[in-house]
């Protein structure tokens, strides 16, 4: 496995991470308050270097997919197109509430 594979799965692995905490912030407040808003917290403190680096990984993550999909693994292809799906709406959502949370609730 070279080096950028490497880099392209941490990549991978931290948005997963990104998206999957915005995600809990947003739909877990009723259930876990206390946690939703620390993480909500934390994020909102560094949102906009956070979505700029967001998006260059995410399209990063979207072009190494499309360049590379016959050299990954055919077991992991579909897993692979998952996470980055994944990824990509989860990125396409967070805007969407920023932009709402931005024009409308303030």
């Amino acid at each position: 496995m070279g080096k950028d594979v490497k880099y392209i799965r941490i990549t991978l692995w931290a948005m997963i991470a990104i998206n999957a905490l915005f995600l809990w912030s947003e739909f877990m407040d009723g259930l876990f308050p206390i946690s939703a808003a620390f993480i909500a917290g934390e994020i909102e403190s560094v949102r906009t270097p956070l979505m700029i680096i967001e998006f260059l990984a995410i399209a990063t993550l979207f072009v190494d997919l499309v360049v590379r999909y016959d050299r990954i693994k055919e077991r992991l292809q579909t897993l692979h197109v998952l996470a980055v799906g994944f990824c990509v709406t989860s990125f396409t959502f967070q805007l969407f509430v920023y932009y709402m949370d931005s024009a409308f609730l303030k």
